[in-house]
């Protein structure tokens, strides 16, 4: 295999990944909010949660998409363990829809869906048309990369030693499990796994046993990614994500151990047309023993689903430090809304939730700042994430709730309230804009920022937190004293802001520091002082009984009246 081939290989390899993660990730974003509406509705048995899983892992093309919605979920309170289970099941079953649609050949018209997604991009008048002509245009690249793959590894069927090399990976039991396991962790992609397997099988390279053996392997890979995703999560999310590795585990050992049998070897050839001793229709044959994999190991295991939960629940214990949400509402209960105070109550539960998040995503950007860890960087865009996607869900509540109560004082608290959540989220939005500044902008930077800059941000960031916390506090408690401190606090963040702005700005310009570092730790106390100025605006509403004084001034001259 020449260096040009081999090229061409990992570039299909590319494309394909790339063209999955444009499907994957506009196909979440238009049809996101309703698959979360979804999951969350019908999952009350292990069974429901089965079909749904399927269903929206089929829909949006993403293992771990469902597998990041479901930590969300359980982590929330809103699904038990016992139901998540049902769903690690059901999405195994639908992310094996992509190896059925490279099986039926739909590659051969890759370049039609890439003229049709180009041209609905050039002529796209709205962002729903956008997302869904990427959706288009990463479906045909997905196919083009496989076309590319396969075509570099037809040479490779003339060379004795590389099929003699193949055959021995994938006729060994666990090098094959354990080469298909360790691939499609590397890549994060069974799709992109199994793709390689089927077009390796295709050409003649492995033989069928070896193809499910890699494919077993791969099942167990692709658990990583419910891993990551918990990472940095609490104890529920390593719950899900070991309940997803065990199920997999489980049914990779068994259906191993049938294909050494020759049991389910000899059932996929019985329902797939073609015979595979004699090399044919190996596409199909590989993503049926592929599919039937995934349905008959839910069959197996659902009745156990409860089993799997204690399992899991019994290996990692509860850490009661980890308490905090992933973007999905702990307390907006539509069973409740006819109480319209214990409803209001319940909104300004989830705006406390709301501001933990926010002050998350500050630590986390600052330690990110501190210890240089890119990880740490990323994280606060899905923290940023939660926040507004809670937004939405406190703001469809407050709305609901105004329709249902003909309470005139709760009436007149629904716009503060609604204008409260939309400072908090816009509070998240400047937390990313603190992460973009401490950890893009100053690392960007030519010269290193000096120990005075970074005193000046250690200070101001400390000083940040200690009113977030007071913020959170408040929430809870309505304390008049809580509301003097976190008034003063912003008083002296305002002041501290004005002298270390105007010291700055001399230095630079009498040339006594570097510009750039200068003018990017002006950034950052420009956003902190902003983030203050929405938290007083939030304990002046809470200070007013969320009622706003132009509507307080309606009301009185209407009784005047």
């Amino acid at each position: 295999m020449s260096i040009l081939q081999i090229i061409n290989f990992i570039g299909g390899l590319a494309l394909f990944i790339f063209g999955m993660n444009k499907m994957t990730d506009n196909l979440q974003a238009v049809a996101g909010n309703e698959m979360r509406r979804i999951l969350k509705m019908l999952t009350n048995t292990p069974l429901k949660g089965v079909i749904v899983g399927m269903s929206v892992t089929a829909l949006i093309q993403s293992s771990s998409a469902t597998m990041v919605m479901l930590i969300g979920f359980v982590n929330a309170g809103i699904m038990t363990l016992s139901q998540a289970v049902g769903v690690v099941m059901g999405a195994n079953i639908g992310t094996t829809i992509t190896a059925q649609l490279i099986a039926f050949k739909i590659g051969h018209y890759a370049f039609a869906f890439i003229i049709v997604g180009v041209f609905l991009l050039l002529i796209r008048n709205s962002r729903r048309m956008e997302r869904w002509s990427l959706i288009i245009i990463g479906f045909g690249l997905l196919f083009i990369g496989l076309n590319v793959m396969s075509a570099a590894v037809v040479p490779l069927r003339e060379s004795q030693m590389v099929r003699d090399f193949m055959v021995k990976i994938s006729t060994n039991p666990l090098l094959g499990i354990l080469v298909g396991t360790i691939f499609t962790m590397a890549i994060q992609s069974s799709s992109a796994s199994v793709g390689i397997v089927i077009v390796l099988a295709s050409n003649g390279l492995i033989p069928f046993e070896g193809a499910l053996y890699l494919v077993f392997g791969d099942n167990i890979g692709t658990t990583i990614t419910a891993w990551m995703a918990g990472i940095g999560s609490n104890y529920t999310a390593r719950r899900v994500a070991l309940v997803h590795t065990m199920f997999n585990s489980f049914g990779t050992i068994l259906f191993s151990l049938l294909t050494y049998l020759g049991i389910y070897t000899l059932i996929i050839n019985r329902i797939t047309p073609g015979d595979v001793l004699l090399g044919e229709n190996l596409a199909r044959h590989v993503a049926n023993g592929h599919t039937f994999f995934n349905i008959l190991n839910t069959i197996i295991c659902l009745p156990f689903a409860g089993l799997f939960a204690k399992a899991a629940a019994k290996i990692i214990p509860q850490d009661k430090s980890d308490t905090l949400s992933l973007g999905e509402p702990k307390y907006l209960d539509y069973h409740l809304i006819s109480n319209s105070e214990l409803a209001i109550g319940q909104s300004l539960k989830e705006m406390r939730e709301m501001l933990r998040l926010v002050r998350l995503g500050l630590v986390v950007s600052y330690e990110a700042f501190k210890d240089k860890n890119y990880k740490k960087q990323i994280r606060v865009s899905r923290i940023e994430a939660a926040i507004d996607h809670l937004q939405r869900e406190v703001t469809m509540y407050l709305v609901a709730v105004n329709e249902k109560t003909n309470a005139d004082d709760i009436i007149k608290k629904i716009p503060a309230l609604l204008h409260t959540v939309n400072d908090i989220e816009k509070i998240g939005d400047f937390t990313e804009e603190v992460n973009r500044i401490l950890n893009y902008q100053i690392t960007a930077q030519k010269n290193p920022l000096s120990l005075e800059f970074i005193s000046m941000i250690d200070d101001m960031h400390a000083k940040m937190i200690f009113m977030l916390d007071l913020s959170v506090d408040y929430l809870k408690t309505f304390q008049e004293d809580l509301s003097f401190k976190i008034f003063e606090m912003e008083g002296r963040i305002n002041e501290q802001h004005a002298n270390l702005r105007g010291k700055i700005l001399l230095k630079i310009q009498n040339g006594d520091c570097d510009a750039a570092g200068g003018l990017n730790t002006i950034d950052y106390l420009d956003q902190v002082e902003v983030i203050a100025d929405k938290l007083k605006n939030l304990v002046e509403a809470g200070s007013q009984k969320f009622i706003y004084t132009r509507m307080a001034r309606i009301s009185a001259e209407e009784d005047n009246n």
